[in-house]
């Protein structure tokens, strides 16, 4: 009778201990996740990171994403096949016509401080 008292003793002993180095490792996991989420969005903001690609395709990528990247260079000029789209204009659709036909090369123009002045699209083929 003294065996088997032992041996449940023991599980539940261990069952309380696992459950609380889950909980200790759960709440590691919520901090390390905050702390990694407060760096990377202080580090994008100070250095303005932007996420981009370099071909463009129409028909890979979806609308939604090419809107998107134009929203977030609408400051700088850009130019699709030697046509200039103003930074202040909403000429989607012109956007759109110069470059649902095929794949895009996107270069960027530089100033001397190494500041974008210009993005330029430059078709390359199928």
């Amino acid at each position: 009778m003294k065996n088997p008292v032992i041996h449940v003793i023991e599980i539940l002993l261990g069952v309380v201990l696992l459950c609380l180095g889950m909980m200790y490792l759960s709440s590691r996991q919520e901090a390390l996740m905050r702390l990694t989420g407060s760096v990377i969005r202080g580090w994008t903001r100070d250095r303005s990171i932007v996420q981009q690609y370099n071909n463009s395709d129409i028909y890979k990528v979806a609308d939604e994403e090419v809107c998107a990247a134009i929203m977030g260079y609408r400051q700088y000029p850009v130019m699709v096949d030697g046509m200039l789209i103003p930074a202040d204009g909403y000429d989607y659709d012109l956007y759109f016509e110069c470059i649902k036909d095929g794949y895009y090369r996107k270069e960027y123009r530089f100033s001397k401080e190494g500041h974008i002045t210009m993005i330029m699209y430059t078709y390359i083929g199928f």
